[in-house]
């Protein structure tokens, strides 16, 4: 999970193409492979896809992903045709639409699951996340077909932004699929739900036959930080929000955040933002 926020934190994509695609009953696009990176994002409809040697249901609101060399192939069903968005980007560099297109090989398909990716996808091949991306890609589409000043540079942002919203998407909810997912799903609202108190080893394990370094160890790799960790930030967030929405000073604060002195709630604000907890409401209201 680390590596992956580091990938995303260090991109710096770029959109090479964007386009809206009304299908025909039964029509499809592939088998193929492609030099750069795609996301597809199902409008409506249905239909069926293979990416690399997976194959999927294509349905509202998923989102698939696939990158350079990876082989993918998608259908639309003859009763309910697919409407789909398409985004072509690079993590890196520039390309146009001509090269684009120049990437674009077609494979057989007795070798479809023969071929190796050119490079690692950051993101799964299919995500179910529901219509949230949806307004993304109808921006991104218009401000690719637009081609007015500085377009490059709006594109730029709104896939900064839909990388970045996605990358916490799979952060923030994993696939409940395992047992022990949905007990971590728990444990997690469980230390939100305490901000307000010290952290306690013990709260992980309240109601599970498991270890506190166990717990612990399933919880990092699921959220891609410890228990401890994620709990100092869900405390921090509420420190900031009583900073930012009352008048209570400093050490009221500390009193009903049960930091136990003025002094160590300060030293550990400043630890946490770089600045004392007065600097930062008057910042906060500052616009």
């Amino acid at each position: 999970m680390e590596a992956f926020i580091k990938a995303i934190e260090n991109a710096q994509p770029v959109v090479h193409f964007a386009n809206r695609w009304v299908s025909s009953p039964g029509e499809s696009f592939g088998p193929r492979t492609i030099g750069d990176y795609q996301w597809i994002f199902v409008r409506s409809g249905k239909g069926s896809a293979r990416i690399g040697g997976q194959s999927f249901r294509v349905y509202s609101g998923c989102l698939f992903t696939y990158g350079p060399g990876q082989p993918h192939w998608f259908c639309s069903s003859d009763d309910d045709p697919l409407v789909l968005y398409g985004l072509h980007f690079g993590y890196a560099g520039h390309s146009g639409l001509d090269d684009v297109l120049r990437m674009i090989r077609d494979v057989d398909w007795d070798r479809f699951e023969k071929i190796n990716p050119d490079v690692a996808v950051p993101f799964p091949p299919r995500m179910e996340t529901g219509a949230w991306p949806l307004p993304y890609f109808e921006r991104l589409v218009e401000e690719y077909r637009g081609n007015r000043t500085l377009g490059a540079l709006v594109l730029r942002g709104l896939l900064s932004e839909l990388l970045a919203r996605v990358a916490r998407w799979v952060i923030d909810k994993p696939i409940p699929a395992m047992p022990q997912d949905k007990r971590m799903l728990r444990v997690k609202e469980s230390l939100r739900s305490k901000a307000m108190e010290n952290y306690q080893t013990d709260w992980l394990t309240e109601g599970l036959p498991y270890s506190h370094d166990y717990i612990s160890r399933l919880f990092k790799q699921c959220f891609g930080q410890s228990p401890r960790e994620y709990h100092n930030q869900a405390r921090l967030a509420q420190v900031q929000r009583l900073l930012e929405e009352t008048e209570l000073s400093s050490t009221a604060i500390a009193e009903r955040m049960n930091f136990g002195s003025v002094h160590h709630f300060c030293k550990w604000f400043k630890t946490n933002t770089g600045m004392q907890p007065g600097a930062y409401r008057k910042r906060s209201r500052f616009l």
